[in-house]
């Protein structure tokens, strides 16, 4: 199923962790979302998630808009970050 962000905003007091991200993560694909520390790789993947709330834009699965779905209304699974996937 594909999966879609349109205009993410998140704020944290002053700092903007995402500032208008839209993406799209095809069905069937392996998509890495690569960037620097600080960058909001984590806050969008828990936007998406659904374990926090986007100041603005919305998340959809297929054709459904899940932005404002609890998490265990998504359908959704994760896997947690281990260090040895990159030596």
């Amino acid at each position: 199923m594909p999966i879609g962000v349109t205009g993410a905003a998140k704020r944290y007091g002053a700092v903007a962790a995402l500032r208008g991200v839209s993406l799209d993560f095809p069905a069937g694909r392996l998509t890495a979302v690569l960037g620097p520390s600080g960058c909001g790789k984590t806050t969008l993947l828990r936007a998406i998630a659904g374990f926090l709330t986007l100041d603005e834009g919305r998340v959809r699965f297929g054709d459904d808009d899940v932005t404002a779905l609890p998490p265990q209304a998504r359908g959704t699974a994760m896997v947690f970050q281990s260090y040895a996937l990159w030596p």
